[in-house]
């Protein structure tokens, strides 16, 4: 069975296929496809992590603070990929805003695989790693499923920490 960090980084790599690809798309080309392939790839992601791996991790000490920078950065995240929908048909904020979006989400990836990701390795056995690894990939699938017609405001997420998955 596969960790959580398996999971993620499967996630990370789905995730810079459709950033490379949003960020290739041509002037007059189709934008609204590769963008709500990114939105609806990255929402599920962020709230499978933030429902199983983030909501597990504030409650160990020596990854809380990080997990805590994480779930913000999700949100500001999301709230970026609002702001960039609000600009999907305006030519001139456009490549602006899309690069802007994409820079903000290539980095979020990179400090959680270096940071949040190496210390949460530690601090996890692997019972627990690959238990988490289970959960995140079906609540990431049920995520998906649910955001697969994703258009407009994106549905409030749980509060952070209000359940706690048991490790199979």
């Amino acid at each position: 069975m596969a960790s959580i960090f398996q999971h993620l980084r499967e996630e990370h790599e789905r995730l810079q296929r459709s950033i490379v690809r949003l960020r290739g798309v041509e002037p007059g080309a189709d934008r609204v496809q590769p963008f709500n392939q990114l939105r609806r790839q990255y929402v599920a992601y962020a709230r499978a992590a933030a429902g199983v791996l983030y909501s597990y991790l504030i409650h160990v000490k020596t990854t809380q603070q990080r997990a805590l920078q994480g779930l913000e950065e999700h949100k500001r995240l999301e709230e970026h990929l609002l702001e960039a929908e609000r600009v999907l048909t305006d030519d001139r904020h456009w490549r602006p805003t899309i690069a802007s979006l994409c820079e903000e989400l290539v980095r979020h990836l990179r400090d959680e695989e270096r940071g949040l990701f190496s210390t949460a390795r530690v601090a996890l056995s692997d019972r627990e790693a690959t238990g988490l690894g289970a959960c995140f990939a079906a609540e990431r699938a049920r995520l998906h499923g649910d955001l697969s017609n994703l258009t407009g405001n994106p549905p409030e997420p749980p509060a952070v920490g209000t359940r706690r998955m048991s490790i199979p």
